[in-house]
């Protein structure tokens, strides 16, 4: 599954980001990793790839900055 939300925070070291699903009343994901090509900032929409029903398994495949 796809879903779109907000970088809430960030944590460049690990390569890991919190993000902010405004469609499931502001539910904030546990740090999950973002893809080698992404470099987020708070808050750009992201998009995250889900891998199962759990917010863990997840991966933070693009974001998108307003300009």
């Amino acid at each position: 599954m796809i879903r779109k939300g907000t970088v809430t925070s960030i944590d460049s070291t690990h390569r890991r980001a919190r993000v902010s699903f405004n469609d499931m009343d502001n539910v904030v994901s546990a740090e999950i990793p973002y893809a080698d090509s992404v470099s987020p900032q708070i808050n750009d929409e992201a998009t995250v790839a889900l891998f199962s029903a759990v917010l863990v398994d997840a991966l933070i495949i693009a974001v998108r900055r307003e300009v």
